[in-house]
Parts: C-alpha cells; sequence; structure tokens
C-alpha cells in the first residue's frame, strides 16, 4: 500500500502548480451537489410537517428558501464542475505529453531492446488507463467519501438511532469491497501485458504482410494474433466476473440496508423517537447515502488499477535518457568550425553542385592531420556478444574513406557508434580533436548528415520530408536540394508534385526514389560530415546511377565515410579501410 500511495501522489504531482486548482474542482463540485440533495430532503420533510401539522401558510416561505439555497449550490457545483474539467483535461494531456517526450529522448537501444507493440501500448494503453485517474477515477472514490459525510450531518440530527444502524451495515458492505482491491489489481497488471503482447503481435503483422505472403505464414501470424487475443479475452473475463461479483454482492446489501432502514424506522415512528417528515428526509438521503458507500467499494478497485498502470508509465519515464547537450561543448562550441553554420535562404556552408545549388560560407581546405579519429575502440550490445575490439581508423579531412568487410564485422555499429547511439565501452572518438562525449550528442547529430540502405520516409508530403533535414528551410532550398539530389524530375511527375503523400515508410515511392529524397534530405542538412551506410546496395543500375550522381553532389568538400561491398563504391574512394 505504501508503494500504492507514493505512485498515486507522484501522480498528483504532475499536474505542477495547477494541481490546487484541481483538487479545489474536484472536492467543491461534489459538496455543491451533494448540499443540494440535503437542501432537498429538507424540503421533502418540511412538505411531510406541514401535511401533518395543516400549517399550510408557511409553504410559500419553505418553497422560496428552499429554491435559493438550491440555486447556490448549483452554482458551485456548475462552477467548480467547469474548473475540474477543465483541469483534468489539461492534465490528461501534460502526462501524454510528458511520455512523448520521453520516448524522443530514449536511446536506441531501448527502442532495439522493446518491441514497437510494447511501446505503442504504453504510449496509448497506459496513459489512457492511468489517466483515468484525473478525469474520472479518483472523483469517483472521493466525491462518494465527501458525500457520505455531508450527508451523515443532517441524517444524525433527524435521527442517529436510524442513521447509526445504516451505517454500520454499509460499513460492513465496504469491508467485502476491500476484499477485491488486490486481485483487481492483479488482474489489471495482466491486462496491461496482455494487451500489450496483442499489439505486439498486431504490430508485427502489419510490419511483415509482405513477407507473410510470400512465404505464406498468414496462418501463423494469424494463429499467434488469436492466441494472444484469447489470453487478452480470459483477463478481461476474468475481471469482469470478479466486477459481477462484486456489483452482486453491492446490490444485496442494498437490499439489506433498505429492509432493515423500514423495520426500525417504523419501530421509532411507533414509539415518537421521530416523525414522519424525518424519516422522508432520511429515507431520501439514504438511498444517496447507501450508493455512496457502493460506489466506493465499486470504484477504489478501479482507481488501483489505475495506479497500476500509472506505475509502468513512472517506469518508462525512469529509463535512462540520452544526454543530448554536453556542458563541455558549450564552452567549446566555438572550436567545433566544422559543424553545421547558420544560414539564410542562399546560405549552405560552402556546397556547390552542377545544378547551381550553392552556399556562401566556404570551408577550410584540407588539412594533414586526422578529422575523425576513433582510438582503440571496443564494443558489444552485450558481455558476451563483442562486436569490435580495439578498432582504430582515422580519417583526414575532406576526404571519403570506404569502410569495407564481410557482414556481422560491424560496419553498421560503427556508424551507429559515430552517431552517439551507443556508449563505447572503451577507446575513445574524437571529431576534430574534440571527444564525441565532450561535444553532446545534439552538436554531434548536427555535425553528421546520415544516408543508410534503407531510408525512412514519414507519410507526410515529400515536401516535408526534405524539410526534415533543416526545419527552417525555405521553398527554394528545399527544390535546390531536390535538384542536387536527382529527385525534381521526378517530384514534378508526381499528381501533386512537392506537396505529393510519400505514403507510410515512402510506400508509394520506389526505392530510387525514396533513396534520392534521403539524399536530398541530407544536402539540406548541410553537415560536414557525411555517412553513408550502403546507400546504393539495394538499387537497381538506373536508380544506383541517379543516386551515385546525388551523392557525388553531396561528397563536395565533405568528410565522407562510406559504407560498401560494391566494387565501384569502392574505388570512388580517397581510401579503404577494411574491417576484419
Amino acid at each position: 500500500m505504501k508503494n500504492k500511495n507514493k505512485v498515486f501522489f507522484r501522480y498528483l504531482r504532475l499536474l505542477g502548480k495547477r494541481l490546487p486548482l484541481f483538487l479545489c474542482g474536484m472536492l467543491l463540485t461534489t459538496v455543491g451537489s451533494s448540499s443540494f440533495e440535503v437542501v432537498l430532503s429538507m424540503f421533502i420533510k418540511d412538505i411531510f410537517n406541514l401535511a401533518e401539522t395543516g400549517e399550510a401558510s408557511r409553504l410559500p416561505q419553505i418553497i422560496i428558501t428552499n429554491i435559493l439555497i438550491g440555486l447556490v449550490c448549483l452554482v458551485i457545483f456548475f462552477v467548480f464542475g467547469l474548473t475540474y474539467n477543465i483541469e483534468a483535461k489539461r492534465g490528461n494531456a501534460s502526462v501524454q505529453k510528458l511520455v512523448f517526450d520521453k520516448a524522443l529522448r530514449l536511446p536506441m537501444s531501448y527502442y532495439e531492446n522493446h518491441h514497437s507493440g510494447d511501446i505503442v501500448s504504453k504510449l496509448i494503453y497506459d496513459v489512457d488507463i492511468a489517466s483515468q485517474i484525473y478525469t474520472s477515477r479518483l472523483r469517483r472514490v472521493t466525491a462518494p467519501i465527501i458525500s457520505v459525510i455531508i450527508f451523515l450531518v443532517p441524517m444524525f440530527l433527524l435521527c442517529p438511532q436510524v442513521t447509526a444502524c445504516l451505517l454500520g451495515v454499509n460499513i460492513i458492505t465496504l469491508g467485502i469491497n476491500s476484499r477485491f482491491v488486490k486481485p483487481m489489481k492483479r488482474i489489471g497488471k495482466e491486462m496491461s501485458v496482455k494487451n500489450s503482447s496483442m499489439t505486439e503481435r498486431l504490430s508485427t503483422i502489419l510490419q511483415g504482410m509482405e513477407t507473410a505472403k510470400i512465404f505464406d505464414g498468414s496462418d501463423k501470424m494469424a494463429g499467434d494474433y488469436k492466441r494472444a487475443n484469447a489470453e487478452y479475452t480470459d483477463v478481461v473475463t476474468e475481471y469482469n466476473m470478479n466486477s459481477s461479483w462484486l456489483s452482486a454482492l453491492n446490490t444485496f446489501f442494498d437490499l439489506v440496508c433498505s429492509l432493515a432502514f423500514l423495520c426500525v424506522g417504523i419501530l421509532f415512528i411507533e414509539n415518537g423517537t421521530t416523525s414522519v417528515g424525518s424519516l422522508a428526509a432520511i429515507y431520501t438521503l439514504y438511498g444517496l447515502f447507501s450508493m455512496s458507500f457502493l460506489r466506493v467499494g465499486h470504484y477504489f478497485p478501479e482507481l488501483i488499477n489505475c495506479i497500476a498502470r500509472a506505475q509502468i508509465i513512472f517506469d518508462f519515464l525512469d529509463e535512462d535518457e540520452e544526454s543530448l547537450i554536453s556542458a563541455e561543448s558549450v564552452s567549446k562550441s566555438k572550436d567545433l568550425s566544422e559543424s553545421k553554420g547558420q544560414s539564410d535562404s542562399k546560405d549552405l556552408n560552402g556546397f556547390e553542385s552542377d545544378n547551381g545549388f550553392k552556399g556562401n560560407l566556404e570551408r577550410e581546405s584540407v588539412e594533414e592531420q586526422s578529422y575523425i579519429e576513433i582510438n582503440n575502440v571496443s564494443f558489444g550490445y552485450s558481455k558476451d556478444r563483442r562486436i569490435l575490439e580495439d578498432f582504430t581508423m582515422n580519417v583526414k579531412k575532406g576526404t571519403n574513406v570506404a569502410v569495407t568487410g564481410q557482414s556481422g564485422r560491424g560496419k553498421s555499429t560503427l556508424a551507429k557508434l559515430l552517431l552517439g547511439f551507443y556508449p563505447i565501452e572503451a577507446g575513445e572518438i574524437l571529431i576534430g580533436g574534440e571527444e564525441i562525449s565532450s561535444i553532446g550528442l545534439k552538436k554531434l547529430r548536427e555535425m553528421i548528415a546520415y544516408v543508410p540502405q534503407t531510408p525512412y520516409l514519414f507519410n507526410v508530403s515529400i515536401r516535408d520530408n526534405i524539410r526534415f533535414g533543416k526545419l527552417d528551410a525555405t521553398e527554394e532550398e528545399i527544390k535546390m536540394a531536390a535538384k542536387a539530389a536527382n529527385a525534381d524530375e521526378f517530384i514534378m511527375k508526381q499528381p501533386d508534385g512537392y506537396d505529393t503523400i510519400t505514403g507510410e515508410r515512402g510506400g508509394r515511392l520506389s526505392g530510387g526514389e525514396r533513396q534520392r529524397i534521403a539524399v536530398a534530405r541530407a544536402i539540406l542538412k548541410n553537415a560536414p560530415i557525411l555517412l553513408l551506410d550502403e546507400a546504393t546496395s539495394a538499387l537497381d543500375n538506373e536508380s544506383e546511377q541517379l543516386v551515385q550522381a546525388a551523392l557525388d553532389n553531396l561528397l563536395k568538400n565533405r568528410t565522407t565515410i562510406t559504407i560498401a561491398h560494391k566494387p565501384a563504391t569502392i574505388a570512388a574512394a580517397d581510401v579503404e579501410i577494411k574491417m576484419m
């Protein structure tokens, strides 16, 4: 319970400075609605008493008084109810943004070690359930408690004996309800795990649809999903069974309370302990009072389930992040003259192509010393799987180095290390004499343009995919980059030109077209270092020639590391380094 309380209060603190406003809205909404019910019950009592005594002259005064007090209660309910709903929705949006921002800051190792379906389940399913703490579950537990307190005051004043009997029966009901807390919490966690598994299977089917059809694996994948779905259904059924048992018990005790009330009430009326009007008022409040007790018992396990999902979210939020900015890089940023400079619409750091794509800043001439130094680097994805062992490589400024070797020798791993996706275990990597750890990941990645073998295109327009290389790029810069990448011609043939949507992962374009857009993106980024990971290996001859021509434009005045297998690509490099 201590851990649940810690998670619960931590989740509330996510509201920040708006927490008091949220709590006031939630509490006073209940006060307003419950007070209105008390006013209504007192009105019923007065009506019964007037009928019993025959004092009809007091009726207008009683009606006006109750209407005025009721209106005040309704205004409180409306104003603070609106405040509560606004703050709850705002808190929900804040959590969604917090989790999404966290996802963007996680290292690549997290995504490679977790299934995308599991991550999607956390970002959508668990966040949605946990956010119900703000939007409904907390209020559904606190509101009945506050209502019970408000109802008990007039009930005890009207007839303490009857009220005490009713309170005792409802406390027993609440105790029985509390027995369902642990199993509901356990089932809630299982539902999250099973839903994550089902989402993983669905994600696998969607991503591997082509392979499944080619190798006739559709039945197997469908079977995997059906099993995951069946497991989730079993857990949901167990949850519903427990919920049904809980509802049945609550209904039974509600009936017991009603019978007890009638029996005890009749006895007290006969011996003159209470009046018919008081008993009518108590009975009016008792229906709400009993319902409030039942709601506490019903909704408390559901609140615990939401807290369990909040724990999953906090586990996600507590994952180690990438450190994008180094403290040393701030003071030493002036020394990194090779990093991307700020440019206007015509300033692209000295790049010039045959298509007239030209910048104004000139780069330093090629120096003899090494610009990129990889000294005795060791790395493995796990302790028993060492990929690189004391690897050393030096690259001079302005040169094109081809990195070759058999598959599994660590060529792509080297690219990931240069991009800072993983920390090295031993050795050092320097750029311009600075260790990449002191440069900082944000600055490091600004210095490198990366063109992979299979580039990722977002499901947006061609223009926006190219603009990803420089988010503030002008239309002129985007089109010049496309021309330099030999992409402008095929883009203009598209139905909507630069506004053409590429489809998920660029599925509406050919491999060569996707590759040229990736090159245009790299050209637009205009980084001093170019990293090519077999950028033309999966293309046909015609597409390869177009992409290679675009790469030739991109290579000018840049330090380039090319991971390659093809002899022509290796021959075009200044130096070949073979990984053994």
